[in-house]
């Protein structure tokens, strides 16, 4: 006869463990606390760059200042020496006028004449390919811009304008062996002389008053530079050196 198991063992209680009742909410848990971290992280490494940017919009500030006041400084020049100028142009074209009357006139001396310095924007160009101007506020880096945008006109203009006035010196020297064609050449190159000065004072006044709003402090001309260029017209012919052979 077969033996019957003892009823009275103790049976297996089975239960999915207390761990699996609350899977959700710890996948839940362990999902956020990955988000918050990546937020932390992101705002951190956000935070860096930030500053760094600070840093960086700062120092550009200062440069792109230092560059704006050497250019106003030029402005303020060819403001101050504008009268100057038109009265050399008036007198080199009476003395043209008279040589093609075949006039007795004075020789003229060395006709060099200093206009300023030539307007750079190398900072401007430099901070623009690093990207640091578009961290700038944008009232700011338009008015930059602007500044910028119009000072390109102007040094073309200069460029111009020497190239004018390298024509004009043909008058050096006695105005009585000027031949017709130089007399219109020079007549031209004065007539252009005139209009490029206009063109770049006018422009160099709407310059000036653009520089409040960036906070650019007034600057004036130097004085040695205005004094060059209004001297008077020389009317000698510098004599050459002697060479001893």
């Amino acid at each position: 006869m077969a033996e019957r198991a003892d009823s009275s063992l103790p049976m297996l209680d089975v239960h999915a463990p207390h761990e699996l009742l609350h899977t959700w909410k710890s996948f839940f848990i362990h999902i956020a606390t990955i988000v918050i971290g990546l937020l932390i992280a992101i705002g951190l490494e956000q935070a860096v760059e930030a500053i760094h940017w600070h840093k960086q919009v700062r120092t550009a500030r200062d440069v792109l200042r230092n560059e704006l006041l050497e250019a106003n400084r030029f402005y303020e020049f060819r403001v101050a020496v504008n009268e100057c100028v038109a009265q050399r142009l008036a007198q080199l074209n009476d003395i043209v006028e008279s040589a093609a009357e075949h006039a007795n006139l004075e020789p003229v001396g060395d006709l060099s004449l200093h206009i300023g310095h030539l307007l750079t924007d190398n900072v401007w160009q430099s901070e623009r390919a690093a990207q640091t101007l578009v961290h700038f506020p944008a009232a700011e880096r338009e008015s930059y811009g602007t500044i910028y945008g119009q000072q390109v006109d102007i040094r073309n203009w200069v460029n111009e304008e020497l190239d004018v006035w390298a024509g004009i010196r043909v008058l050096q020297g006695y105005p009585g062996r000027l031949s017709p064609s130089d007399i219109t050449l020079i007549r031209q190159n004065i007539q252009v002389a005139r209009t490029l000065n206009y063109l770049i004072v006018l422009n160099a006044v709407a310059q000036l008053s653009r520089a409040p709003a960036l906070g650019l402090p007034k600057v004036d001309a130097r004085p040695d530079e205005v004094r060059e260029t209004c001297a008077p017209l020389k009317r000698t012919i510098p004599s050459l050196p002697y060479t001893t052979y």
